[in-house]
């Protein structure tokens, strides 16, 4: 897997461009926000990290100017009904605290911001990260010095409930349950309390 490229920049359009490594050129599908950052660099050396798609319709490359939007771009794709190109589409809008205050406020209007992105597929969007703001919390905190071991162990076991089912309203209820009685656990603790039901 090409997990980042580091070479001269030799083309560049709205939505990719094609950078030369060892005298290969590799076109690379890169969200907006990373285009303005390479308008001044054409036949200078840049550095990307790369999303490598492998699947029965061939290979694609995605690129990143961090190792966070790319972890953000994989969050994105892996929400159930959204592929690789409208995640992409979506992160050139769109940061995840961006995303995340969108969910909260259900606010679709400004998912419609999107070129093409109106009536039921901003709607599936926004449903999706809806049904998966847990997720967006933890990559959010997972960027802050500040989260302690106590929220992030909560989020954690949270995060797990949903990923065995739980809807996140009971799962967060659970999660808060447990650590009334039980402070200080780890999240696979909670976890296991949770299941067990010996809280």
């Amino acid at each position: 897997m090409i997990a980042s490229l580091r070479g001269k920049l030799l083309q560049l359009e709205i939505d990719r461009l094609v950078v030369e490594v060892s005298g290969v050129g590799y076109e690379v599908m890169i969200p907006f926000p990373l285009h303005l950052e390479c308008k001044d660099k054409i036949s200078t050396e840049i550095f990307l990290h790369t999303f490598h798609s492998i699947n029965d319709r061939g290979q694609k490359l995605f690129g990143f100017s961090s190792r966070k939007d790319r972890e953000l771009f994989e969050l994105i794709k892996s929400l159930h009904g959204i592929g690789e190109l409208t995640a992409l589409k979506i992160l050139s809008f769109f940061q995840a605290d961006d995303l995340y205050q969108i969910a909260k406020a259900d606010d679709k209007k400004t998912l419609e911001k999107i070129p093409k992105v109106k009536g039921k597929t901003s709607e599936k969007i926004l449903f999706e990260i809806k049904q998966n703001l847990k997720k967006f919390e933890i990559f959010l905190n997972e960027g802050s010095t500040e989260m302690s071991f106590v929220d992030r162990e909560t989020d954690l076991a949270t995060l797990a409930l949903i990923q065995l089912g739980f809807d996140e309203k009971t799962a967060t209820k659970q999660v808060s349950d447990a650590k009334k009685s039980n402070p200080g656990l780890s999240a696979s603790d909670i976890v296991k309390l949770v299941i067990t039901g010996n809280k």
